[in-house]
């Protein structure tokens, strides 16, 4: 007993193994590596040069979108170059900037920061003076040390209000003596990632105990030198420190301390009485930065000249700071170099006004699912396509993340990464690129092998390649098999070129009222060429017989069908229509086909023009058309392929349409089909003469007629 089975029978594989063979072709396998490093290198954080590509795209969108002040709720009274010139150099007499302090306080401001040390005792109080002169009258010394020391005239100014005295921290050394406000710890540890400081720099023991509030003026810098977040706490000795700017926020809320939230070593926020602002794990906040503002700013000259206007400074933050001396309290920033008490101010700013900028703790995750959406989308719509999509895909994702990293910071000040993902997605489009041409590459030498292989059995071939001609022939329907019908008359030839062709023709009766015409021209000659006429043959005729009667839509399935199948890239002209024999409409289709020739007694021949469209399996999925044409009793129709117009006599000419058309206007009247057949054969072999044929020849000539 023989199995019958085939192997269509055959158990088809799981999905899971259709998935895992879909992408382990070179082209997805290629792309599916590039994604996976890049998903790495965004959850790791980015390594060196890739997180200065991801800051330099968080500058570059703070930049063209800045955050605009919708007022000056933190000022500073800036000791500018007018007042240096008003008052002399710095360092300024203390009782000089005493009354400074004394005047900011009298505006009533909600706090004064002072970004300003005063490390070492006044050298211009009288006392000190008067000593540092040595050879003095007795009287005049005595006079001078009789006079307020400047360091306790500055200290009783400071003590007059709420005010906050800078402190620095220093990487080496150890020391922290004096006040500081007490950081209350809440969570499962000490926060671990703060920047640390070994000891604090301060202002002189008098100074700084005068104040009720000390603050951290430390800002640290990115790699590259520029500032972009501002600190909450440091770690002084272990011990927890707020900066300036957190201080100042709790003697304006008037809270009597601070508190750290922790989450597994990380700072998640700080609080000053209701006040909470989230920070980074290392307690800095991004600043959302606006662009230089002067109302920001009040010259010390104004206000000790008393030029500046009674309570311009009530109810402000307010930051005395020294701003006329050149470059040296000067910092880079994204939107270009500011003072350092301007970041203060801005981050002041941004409280009150609540737009903090941040980086959420999801938007690695966000960015990482972004990346693993888009990327999987490009390596399952890329593979087999042609190269001019690679060009719009490679567009598609730097546009969608821009767009989300725009939208989450013009919205929220959320800084989302674009140019990270972007490059992930680029990398998996070169990834794709590159192994879909590899794998291209390797199937033209599969190609090329297989070629050379079956070159070396042409000569085995010979023979069957008259079989196959045999077949070819015997495929192709006759006119003795049609059932005889006194409405029509048909006949048909065709001479190969070679020993198979590339031609083709077809009709048949698809019921007993219509008759279906086609002839057709594959491109090229011999075995591939007749191979393909066979399978578009039957396709075409599968199509046909499925109950289409518009030859247009029975062109389009037919087109679908047969590319399938069209490895070698070959495509067929056809010209086919369906005939109706009761009243002689011919509903046609040429799909690149020569036009065929119509001829009626009295009348002169002429062509039948109107295309539905190219060849087959030139434009996939071409919406055909279908034209029609109305036969006159005892009309002709000659169809033809190229091989009659474009045959070739010795000189190389062509036979063209006209000697066609005059030997069709020479029948006699009457003529039947096998008639015209035989007088166009034989105008062609008269014109040929010894020459080799050029291509297949075919024609196929019916006469309708009329109804029966």
């Amino acid at each position: 007993m023989t199995d019958s089975s085939s192997t269509s029978d055959a158990p088809r594989p799981s999905a899971a193994r259709r998935i895992v063979l879909r992408f382990a072709k070179p082209g997805r396998a290629a792309g599916l590596g590039a994604l996976a490093l890049g998903l790495m290198l965004l959850l790791a954080g980015g390594v060196g040069p890739l997180d200065g590509l991801r800051l330099y795209g968080f500058d570059l969108i703070e930049r063209t979108w800045p955050r605009a002040p919708t007022g000056t709720p933190a000022v500073i009274v800036a000791i500018d170059e007018a007042s240096l010139q008003r008052f002399g150099q710095w360092p300024w007499p203390r009782n000089l900037v005493a009354r400074l302090v004394t005047r900011i306080l009298a505006d009533h401001p909600k706090v004064l920061g002072i970004d300003i040390l005063w490390s070492e005792p006044d050298r211009l109080s009288p006392a000190r003076w008067a000593d540092g002169e040595g050879d003095l009258p007795p009287a005049l010394a005595s006079e001078l040390g009789a006079l307020p020391d400047h360091d306790t005239v500055l200290a009783s100014a400071i003590a007059a209000g709420p005010t906050v005295l800078g402190i620095v921290g220093l990487r080496e050394g150890a020391g922290m003596t004096g006040p500081l406000t007490p950081v209350l710890v809440r969570g499962d540890g000490p926060p671990t990632l703060l920047p640390e400081h070994s000891a604090l720099l301060r202002s002189i023991q008098a100074i700084d105990r005068a104040a009720p509030g000390h603050g951290l003026l430390s800002v640290d810098q990115d790699e590259d030198g520029e500032v972009r977040r501002m600190p909450t706490l440091a770690a002084v000795g272990g011990r927890p420190v707020p900066s300036l700017s957190l201080e100042m926020l709790r003697l304006a809320v008037g809270a009597r301390g601070l508190e750290a939230f922790v989450e597994d070593g990380a700072l998640v926020a700080v609080a000053a009485g209701a006040l909470a602002l989230p920070t980074q794990p290392d307690g800095t906040i991004w600043l959302a930065l606006g662009p230089h503002d002067p109302r920001r700013f009040v010259s010390a000259r104004d206000l000790l000249e008393g030029r500046s206007p009674a309570g311009a400074l009530q109810d402000r933050l307010v930051i005395l700071a020294v701003t006329g001396l050149g470059l040296l309290d000067r910092v880079t920033t994204p939107l270009g170099p500011m003072v350092g008490a301007e970041l203060h101010a801005q981050l002041l700013e941004s409280v009150v006004e609540g737009r903090l900028a941040a980086r959420p703790r999801w938007a690695p995750w966000l960015e990482a699912g972004s990346l693993l959406v888009v990327g999987l989308a490009l390596i399952l719509f890329l593979p087999g396509r042609r190269l001019r999509w690679y060009g719009p895909a490679g567009l598609v994702p730097p546009l969608l993340f821009g767009g989300l990293a725009v939208g989450a910071w013009t919205a929220r000040f959320w800084l989302i990464d674009a140019l990270l993902p972007s490059l992930g997605s680029f990398a998996v489009l070169v990834a794709l690129l590159g192994g879909g041409l590899a794998e291209a590459d390797a199937q033209r030498r599969r190609l090329r092998r297989a070629l050379e292989a079956q070159r070396l059995k042409a000569a085995r071939l010979e023979g069957e390649v008259e079989a196959a001609r045999r077949i070819q022939m015997g495929s192709l329907p006759l006119p003795s098999g049609l059932a005889a019908d006194p409405r029509f008359e048909l006949d048909v030839v065709l001479e190969p070129a070679k020993e198979v062709g590339g031609d083709l023709y077809d009709f048949f009766m698809v019921d007993d009222r219509h008759l279906f015409l086609a002839v057709g021209d594959v491109t090229g000659k011999g075995v591939p060429a007749s191979l393909f006429m066979a399978l578009g043959k039957a396709l075409y005729k599968s199509c046909v017989l499925r109950g289409d009667s518009d030859p247009a839509a029975i062109t389009r399935t037919a087109n679908l069908e047969i590319s399938r199948d069209n490895s070698e890239m070959l495509f067929i002209t056809l010209f086919a229509g369906l005939l109706d024999l009761d009243t002689g409409r011919l509903v046609y289709c040429n799909a690149g086909h020569e036009p065929p020739f119509a001829v009626l007694p009295g009348e002169q021949p002429r062509l039948i023009e109107g295309s539905g469209g190219p060849p087959l399996c030139v434009v996939d999925e071409f919406a055909y058309e279908a034209h029609d044409y109305q036969m006159r009793p005892g009309e002709l129709l000659c169809l033809v392929t190229d091989g009659v117009t474009e045959a070739m006599n010795p000189a190389g000419e062509l036979l063209g349409h006209d000697p066609v058309l005059a030997c069709l206007a020479a029948l006699p009247r009457g003529a039947g089909a096998a008639a015209a057949l035989a007088s166009l054969r034989e105008a062609v072999a008269r014109f040929v003469g010894a020459a080799e044929p050029s291509d297949d020849l075919t024609a196929l000539t019916v006469r309708w007629n009329g109804s029966a």
